[in-house]
């Protein structure tokens, strides 16, 4: 019994700490009150363009992309190209056996000296009234005749050298030295890649919608590829018909090349662009929920002026939604800074600081 009586006695004093840690817990769960500087979550407003983004799907192409043939028959006598060489306008690509060409062009080029030589002639013969103007006209007649045949026969021996009709890169060698190729068969593939493009399908209700001032509006390719790079770009051309089946017209972006980037035609990429059919300065900001103080019907966020560090309550105006962000209509501009956690515990004037989690 004593010892029983012993433990009893003892028990009010074995609780205490267990009293004592109770109320620790308590008091650092509640606000710290007084002059101090108190820690806040914050966050810079920021537009809510991404709810305005719309990004098409597109598969890069060269700015300019060409299937070279010979213009004439022949065998192909020097390929002085190897696909993806680069080459510059003028450049000689493919030769074939010139010879016979040759042998057409001097024969053509005899037979106009004579032509020329007779026309002459017949000058000073038709003014002194020798001969009629019928055989004037006749002998005239064969002179232009035969500057043709030359002039077509040249041209022959000229398209015996395929060149490049611009800078770029070779794609494509389709042909092998002692080939007989025939006229305008497809030999090299050439790109032209100073300037990449990439083309999407607008669906048209986005194209009646849409407004001139935002054409001028940033737009960026991103390769599927390399996602972290944001390739400005601009529109080429837009197509005035709607594809019949899907009801979208053709947009026609192009860009630079880029340093550091391989970028080549094939490529799958995006074009990302803010929605034309969607006015600037409808363009809203967006804040979390947790920011957002009511007051009765209204609401206010707590704004931070950064030089004093302290905090201000401003009205705002919210759009109509629910969710863990919401739109403000006005009352915040871009750029500003706002409280997102802690609002219930802020007071007007009250200094504050970055929350830092320990």
């Amino acid at each position: 019994m004593r010892r029983i009586n012993y433990y009893l006695r003892k028990t009010p004093l074995l609780l205490i700490p267990f009293f004592l840690l109770g109320c620790d817990t308590e008091s650092a769960q509640k606000p710290t009150t007084g002059t101090g500087v108190r820690p806040v979550k914050m966050m810079t407003v920021g537009g809510n363009q991404n709810n305005a983004l719309l990004s098409f799907p597109a598969v890069i192409q060269a700015g300019r992309s060409s299937n070279l043939a010979f213009q004439v028959s022949g065998i192909v006598t020097e390929i002085k190209v190897t696909e993806s060489q680069k080459v510059s306008k003028g450049d000689i690509l493919a030769v074939v056996e010139s010879t016979d060409y040759k042998v057409q062009r001097d024969v053509a080029q005899s037979e106009y000296d004579k032509s020329e030589s007779e026309f002459t002639r017949s000058q000073n013969l038709f003014k002194k009234s020798i001969i009629s103007r019928m055989e004037f006209e006749g002998i005239k007649a064969k002179r232009d005749i035969n500057k043709a045949k030359l002039e077509s026969a040249q041209k022959a021996l000229n398209d015996t050298v395929l060149r490049a009709p611009y800078s770029g890169n070779i794609s494509k060698v389709d042909l092998k030295n002692n080939q007989v190729i025939q006229q305008g068969n497809p030999v090299i593939s050439m790109l032209a890649l100073t300037k990449l493009e990439a083309k999407i399908n607008l669906p048209s209700n986005i194209v009646a919608k849409a407004k001139v001032e935002n054409y001028n509006n940033p737009i960026h390719i991103v390769l599927n590829a390399a996602p972290e790079r944001e390739i400005p770009a601009f529109i080429k051309e837009v197509s005035l018909e709607a594809d019949p089946a899907s009801q979208t017209y053709e947009v026609t972006f192009y860009f630079e090349p880029q340093s550091g980037l391989n970028i080549l035609p094939g490529m799958n990429a995006r074009v990302v662009f803010q929605d034309p059919s969607q006015s600037n300065e409808n363009l809203q900001v967006s804040i979390p929920a947790t920011s957002i103080t009511p007051q009765g019907d209204e609401v206010f966020v707590w704004v931070l002026d950064e030089k004093s560090m302290s905090v201000t309550k401003r009205k705002i105006t919210l759009k109509d939604g629910i969710g863990e962000n919401l739109q403000v209509v006005q009352g915040l501009s871009k750029g500003e800074i706002i409280i997102t956690a802690g609002v219930s515990y802020l007071s007007e004037g009250m200094q504050v600081r970055p929350w830092v989690k320990n």
